[in-house]
């Protein structure tokens, strides 16, 4: 049974998220590419952690091979320490003279979430290759499943991945919308499950 992370589960979850996030379009979008690239991609693993881990969101699989972050969006007020990651994620993984870029960009993407109302936001997951076609991925999906039951609430996310989106649909997410930055060939699939 999937169990939530607490900061002693860090090092562990951004192993997992950083293999993962290896091949993920819309993370490669937003981290620097230089020869630094699979540090800045663990950088932001860590932002993701420390983000989820404030929210009470970061969940692991029982053999430790999967990690989701989902979280109550709209519940919580962006902190200080807040603030200071995403200070540190600028200056660590994205470069500073791309951080407007993906400011505006995921201030496009909030602008298409149902931001006024409380809801379930998926943000990652991830399955580290040894996890691949184990039990971890259907573990964390029922985990986030349950959640989303049990607090009558549905569970939003975007996705870059298309296979990703093929197996959202199969277990109940609707595409609201899509959009596609033609520039850099990424598309993003905005999917919901309603409780």
């Amino acid at each position: 049974m999937a169990f939530q992370a607490t900061i002693k589960d860090k090092k562990l979850a951004v192993k997992i998220l950083t293999e993962s996030f290896q091949s993920n379009p819309s993370v490669l979008w937003v981290v620097k590419q230089d020869k630094k690239i699979n540090k800045r991609i663990e950088e932001l693993s860590k932002y993701a952690f420390d983000t989820g881990v404030r929210r009470n969101g970061v969940y692991i699989s029982s053999d430790k091979t999967g990690v989701a972050i989902c979280y109550e969006y709209n519940i919580k007020k962006e902190s200080l320490a807040d603030y200071w990651s995403q200070a540190k994620l600028a200056f660590r993984c994205i470069g500073l003279n791309r951080v407007v870029k993906v400011l505006k960009r995921e201030a496009y993407i909030k602008k298409n979430r149902d931001a006024d109302n409380h809801f379930l936001y998926f943000w990652f997951f991830g399955v580290s290759n040894k996890g691949k076609g184990k039990n971890a991925a259907k573990e964390l999906k029922d985990h986030i499943f349950k959640l989303s039951d049990s607090k009558k609430l549905p569970i939003y996310l975007e996705t870059s991945v298309n296979k990703n989106q093929n197996v959202y649909q199969r277990y109940g997410f609707e595409t609201y919308y899509t959009w596609e930055d033609y520039g850099k060939d990424v598309k993003l699939w905005f999917m919901k499950k309603s409780v």
